[in-house]
């Protein structure tokens, strides 16, 4: 009998094999077949841990990612040393732990720029690349997790968040084995090392859009009024609480939208958004907060969402003139 439960877990564990190589492949190389979108994260993940500190980091989502060029805005030495450490698809969630591992290994920054698209307090719409890309460790996805209870929200970290979180931290194939296929094994190492190369030697900044003018909608136009998640909004405030902690000279800025959207968005919309930015100004007096989102022409977009290089270039000028006394 004894023999035959050996024989029985032997045969289990050679049958195994090709799972557990997976698996370890998935852990071991990621950058050989994951998603472009992967490279920038981690990116901005090793930056974090072990880049070089600077004066100013950028925080945002991606529009703060696509918006501001540290080398321009470092033409004012005002600025010092800039980092973009913004990451396309994230939330005030995410941003909160970037900084907070920022301090924690470099010390607090002199100055914080914080963007954020006004529908990302909305919609957490990339919860499953935070989740897929492991950007988050498990006690913090935890910490986040009995936010998500406190504020009745457990639905938008998914379905089955336990199960997800157990699958995507042992690498398992049904979670990674689309991108496997898809990147044919190994395909993608050269692209992604060359965005996440590219990433770095531009201080963090990347394009989303590279379009020469986008007159679309942007996802702000799809909400009648400001419906936030008050799951984001307490990280947000978690954040403005981190920032202050530390002493960190801060300013939060509005990225532009385009003509097209600025004439669509709703003004109920955008009330319900000054007005938790006014709540910022209560509880921060010293932060800097600009409450209007700006309009650009649809030339300098390179999508709907998202300034092209040129757009950028101009809202990175205008910032640096514009945003410090």
């Amino acid at each position: 009998m004894r023999k035959t439960v050996v024989n029985l877990i032997i045969k289990l564990l050679i049958l195994g094999i090709p799972l557990y190589v997976l698996m370890l492949y998935a852990f071991l190389c990621p950058m050989k077949f994951m998603p472009i979108e992967y490279t920038m994260w981690q990116e901005e993940k090793d930056y974090v841990a072990a880049g070089e500190s600077v004066d100013t980091v950028i925080i945002g989502d991606s529009r703060a990612k696509s918006g501001i060029i540290p080398e321009i805005l470092m033409e004012d030495e005002s600025w010092g040393k800039v980092y973009n450490i913004a990451v396309g698809g994230a939330t005030p969630i995410e941003m909160y732990y970037a900084l907070k591992g920022y301090i924690e290994n470099h010390g607090a920054p002199e100055r914080a720029m914080i963007i954020f698209a006004p529908y990302h307090f909305c919609d957490i719409d990339n919860w499953g690349q935070t989740m897929s890309f492991n950007y988050l460790s498990a006690p913090q996805l935890l910490e986040v997790y009995a936010q998500a209870v406190k504020c009745g929200e457990t639905e938008k970290l998914g379905d089955h968040f336990f199960t997800d979180e157990l699958s995507y931290r042992l690498r398992l194939p049904n979670k990674y084995m689309d991108s496997i296929y898809n990147a044919r094994i190994f395909r993608r190492s050269a692209e992604n090392q060359g965005k996440y190369d590219s990433v770095r030697a531009d201080g963090g900044y990347t394009e989303f859009g590279s379009e020469h003018g986008n007159d679309g909608q942007s996802y702000e136009t799809h909400h009648p009024e400001f419906d936030s998640s008050q799951l984001v909004v307490d990280y947000y405030f978690r954040l403005m609480d981190l920032c202050e902690e530390n002493g960190i000279d801060t300013h939060i800025v509005q990225a532009p939208m385009n003509e097209t959207s600025t004439e669509l968005v709703t003004d109920a919309f955008l009330a319900g958004y000054r007005d938790m930015l006014a709540k910022v100004m209560e509880e921060h007096p010293t932060f800097g907060v600009e409450m209007d989102v700006p309009e650009y022409n649809n030339k300098y977009f390179g999508d709907n969402n998202h300034l092209n290089r040129e757009g950028a270039e101009n809202f990175t000028a205008e910032v640096r003139s514009g945003v410090l006394p």
